[in-house]
């Protein structure tokens, strides 16, 4: 059996992370720091909404550190969607992934006033 994946992107999180959906949206691969964790990050053409996209391709726990891979920003790095914990270590945000889990996250690198829609993330 083949299944074949959608390739519309969801907008995951709210309406201020739409525009890193948009088809017109700059998607490059990052480097996660294991060749295990297939990453990319997706950005606005303002260059002001990013959302981190990781993967856990192996069939191992894995671990990273996504602040890194994200612009800096005023804005916190809110959780949208996937299935990770967090802890801290060394004052650093910790990212565990399970098995061939995954994890998006998005940060907004100025202030963008969040309209209702916001409601539904959460910091990570």
């Amino acid at each position: 059996m083949t299944v074949t994946a959608a390739l519309s992107h969801p907008t995951p999180g709210g309406a201020p992370f739409a525009p890193a959906f948009a088809d017109d949206a700059d998607v490059r691969a990052v480097d996660a720091g294991s060749p295990a964790l297939e990453a990319f990050v997706a950005s606005d053409t303002a260059g002001r909404v990013h959302v981190l996209t990781v993967r856990n391709a192996t069939d191992g726990d894995q671990e990273l550190h996504p602040e890194a891979l994200l612009p800096d920003g005023r804005g916190p790095l809110l959780f949208l969607g996937g299935a990770s914990t967090t802890t801290e270590r060394d004052g650093r945000l910790v990212a565990h992934l399970a098995p061939y889990g995954h994890v998006r996250l998005g940060r907004i690198t100025d202030e963008l006033p969040l309209t209702d829609d916001a409601t539904q993330e959460q910091p990570a």
